[in-house]
């Protein structure tokens, strides 16, 4: 008995001396800034366990836990709210937003994310245009198509878009596949109401694209995809730097406004070397309020010359110079684009060349100790990549370097087991929420199958490390809570099944949060709700783990803070 109680009295020692080092390293501290209070906060930590306090030191988060034991840290400087019960979760984080690029015309912008009804589209579009100074255009840049609406579904007429927007050019985007424009859009194109039908087969250039009726008058839609687009932005008005380092902030701010604290952004086509000086100016000038990590430069790199170029710039740049705000961490998503930029329904089949163009930039970018991001949507496509991948990892070991393939809609078992071999990540997207019409050639072309696509249930039990992203703020919407609605319920805006191995709520949350933390090498800096982190943090409106169903996508910030501040509604 007596030995029994030596060990006893050994194991308890040291749990009192580390109780007690413990409360007294609390009370040592100097006096938080602000504590939140009597919340249910959601820490999406290891334990994924739920605080009712948070306690914020500069741009850190001091201390998590009940009531009493927070409180007791206040001085009195320390700014007490009182939360009624608010929920308070991460900021969360969008592992694949090209926000970047978005920038430049954000002004112009009326967002359609998350709207379900084809009326409510139209009186946004109205109240954009209304609040617009004279001259400048109207715009929605993609993140919208008319398949999520509620009951009509019909584009966009002519007539509707001149009554609410008469004299100024208005240029309605639906995601990448097509475009609504006004009167006053074709007049500034000089593109003429009514050809004849011989003038319409004479007709080249951006012209070409536009849907004519039977009697050759325009019907203010213009098809052709992302190549009709490059065409038009092309012609897009020119913006003043001072407008465009503007834009930043307002689009920021928006951003914080959906709950965002922190993006991934891919780089993608369309996206110039300046807008990231400006991007830096205004990071060291007044400050960002968005979490920016990014990929090296834009375009899609098709030529053994461009391959050349990718892999000078990698070899005199360096990845991870920046800090917590800003900083470049990767190369993608689009590298060389015949190796792997594919379709949801066309693998590539790249040659030997293109084959050994992408083995020198992925070469490059292991010896330089980069990371890397492949857009890869196809089993074909990505059982390519990996067979280079694995050739490179022989020679350049690259489980530290997280790459990830990016989108990964129909991938295999097999392929996600080689992936972990080699240290590697998952990037999904919530792309299918808007029901886009290539959806429902998916379901023709898959049956059952196509609503395992993501297969997010299976990526989820096999253990590799994902995460949640939108692929904003073109080809998808961008609001968080829309994505984890989606991943939760498997449904489309139109109230469509696309989904149906579904995510808990719980890891839907973690893979918005604290799984793309990993993603981006943030993990020791946010993510989750624990000491020592930066306090990116959500209030919201409403208990994301308790409302029904169907208002996860509904759920609003009454505030949003980045580093301790607050950047977004008020508290």
């Amino acid at each position: 008995m007596q030995t029994l109680m030596n060990h006893i009295k050994k194991l308890i020692l040291p749990i009192a001396v580390l109780f007690t080092f413990t409360a007294s390293s609390i009370a040592a501290q100097e006096a938080p800034d602000t504590i939140l209070f009597n919340g249910k906060i959601v820490t999406v930590d290891d334990y994924f366990s739920i605080q009712q306090a948070v306690a914020i030191s500069g741009e850190q988060i001091a201390a998590v836990g009940d009531n009493e034991t927070i409180q007791v840290l206040a001085n009195p400087d320390t700014r007490l709210i009182d939360l009624g019960g608010r929920t308070v979760i991460p900021g969360l984080i969008d592992n694949h937003n090209h926000i970047i690029r978005a920038t430049e015309y954000w002004p112009n912008e009326a967002r359609l994310d998350g709207i379900s009804s084809r009326t409510e589209a139209l009186q946004i579009l109205e109240a954009k245009a209304n609040s617009m100074p004279a001259g400048q255009w109207l715009m929605s840049l993609g993140g919208w198509t008319e398949a999520q609406f509620i009951g009509n579904r019909a584009d966009f007429t002519l007539a509707e878009l001149d009554e609410l927007s008469p004299a100024r050019p208005a240029f309605i985007q639906s995601t990448y596949d097509h475009v609504f424009v006004n009167t006053a859009w074709l007049e500034e194109m000089d593109i003429p109401m009514i050809l004849s039908a011989a003038d319409q087969e004479a007709t080249t250039g951006l012209a070409s694209y536009i849907v004519r009726d039977e009697s050759g008058t325009a019907t203010g839609r213009l098809n052709g995809g992302i190549s009709m687009v490059a065409l038009a932005i092309e012609r897009f008005p020119k913006l003043s730097e001072e407008e465009q380092v503007s834009a930043i902030s307002s689009a920021f701010s928006y951003l914080n406004g959906l709950g965002l604290t922190a993006v991934y952004d891919p780089a993608g086509v369309g996206i110039s070397e300046e807008i990231y000086e400006r991007l830096a100016s205004v990071a060291d000038t007044t400050g960002l309020t968005l979490r920016v990590f990014h990929t090296l430069g834009g375009g899609a790199p098709s030529t053994p010359e461009e391959a050349r170029a990718i892999v000078e710039q990698i070899e005199t740049s360096r990845p991870f110079q920046g800090n917590t705000t800003l900083d470049l961490i990767a190369v993608g998503e689009i590298y060389y684009a015949p190796f792997h930029w594919d379709s949801l329904f066309t693998a590539r089949s790249p040659n030997s060349d293109d084959i050994a163009a992408a083995r020198s930039i992925l070469t490059a970018a292991a010896k330089g100790g980069w990371s890397v991001q492949t857009h890869a949507t196809q089993p074909a496509t990505i059982d390519i990549l990996l067979d280079v991948m694995t050739e490179i990892n022989a020679e350049y070991p690259l489980r530290q370097l997280r790459w990830s393939v990016t989108h990964a809609d129909r991938i295999t078992i097999t392929q996600i087991e080689r992936m972990r071999h080699l240290g590697m990540t998952l990037q999904m997207r919530s792309i299918s929420v808007t029901k886009q019409p290539r959806r429902y050639q998916l379901i023709e072309e898959l049956g059952e199958a196509a609503y395992q696509v993501p297969p997010l249930r299976l990526v989820q039990n096999s253990g590799i490390p994902f995460g949640l992203g939108t692929d904003g703020t073109k080809a998808a919407q961008i609001n968080p809570f829309v994505s984890l609605w989606w991943a939760v319920t498997g449904l489309s805006l139109n109230g469509d099944v696309v989904l149906k191995d579904t995510l808990s709520r719980e890891n839907a949350l973690i893979a918005h949060t604290r799984a793309n933390a990993y993603l981006m090498f943030q993990e020791n800096n946010t993510g989750s709700i624990r000491p020592g982190l930066l306090a990116d943090l959500l209030v919201l409106d409403r208990d994301y783990l308790t409302v029904p169903d169907a208002e996860i996508k509904d759920i609003k910030l009454i505030a949003t803070l980045v580093g301790g501040k607050i950047v977004s509604g008020e508290l």
